[in-house]
């Protein structure tokens, strides 16, 4: 059952690629580039997903669930640098400094390094079924929950607010709140839940890159 609900969401986010694609097509920013880049990654994250319970668990499964953490560890912290560059477009007054700029660049890089050390140099994997899911989950890094994702999330809710303030944009903010929600909510065998909230969160990115980066 819960893989039939796994071919929506790869659908789902194959089609938010494809529109984040034609928001990078429009003027080619790099910072639609980076939402572009986090787009793949949840898509493929879905898709193996979806096929864990076709392939079985073996050698091939813990290599493409390797893949998902390798990504995730490098790409899912440059949503802050998007978020920042949306501010930067829509004329938000603290993001137009250069060094502020700088300081997020580098508060961005220590969370890839944070990443790469727990999803990539820590990598431990572990079969996991859930329901008729089989996928390999990450057993090493830092005890608790992924710090990378919730400062990325949390920087965007800040990101979302002071957009809100200065232009009336509310959608970047409720779709990050409603991410920190869905991803506090998605733990364990309910793991589902956060991939309900990436689709909120994704579809809001989407649509305030339409509003600002094009």
């Amino acid at each position: 059952m819960l893989t039939a609900f796994y071919v929506l969401f790869t659908a789902l986010f194959a089609w938010l690629t494809w529109q984040s694609w034609e928001v990078y097509k429009s003027k080619r920013l790099s910072y639609a580039l980076l939402l572009l880049l986090v787009l793949v990654g949840l898509t493929y994250d879905a898709l193996i997903i979806l096929l864990g319970r076709f392939i079985g668990a073996g050698d091939l499964l813990q290599a493409l669930n390797a893949g998902r953490f390798i990504i995730h560890g490098l790409v899912t912290p440059v949503i802050i640098i998007f978020g920042f560059g949306v501010l930067r477009h829509a004329g938000v007054g603290w993001a137009q400094s250069r060094t502020n700029h700088i300081i997020v660049c580098v508060f961005t890089t220590l969370l890839i390094g944070l990443g790469v050390y727990e999803d990539i140099l820590e990598l431990d994997l572990h079969l996991r079924t859930v329901m008729d899911t089989v996928r390999y989950v990450n057993e090493g890094g830092l005890p608790g929950p992924p710090i990378p994702s919730i400062l990325a999330i949390i920087f965007l809710i800040v990101a979302g607010l002071s957009l809100w303030r200065q232009t009336g944009w509310k959608w970047l903010a409720l779709g990050s709140i409603l991410m920190f929600l869905f991803a506090g909510a998605g733990v364990g065998d309910r793991f589902y839940i956060g991939n309900i909230g990436e689709i909120i969160f994704s579809v809001a990115n989407i649509w305030t890159a339409r509003k600002f980066l094009t």
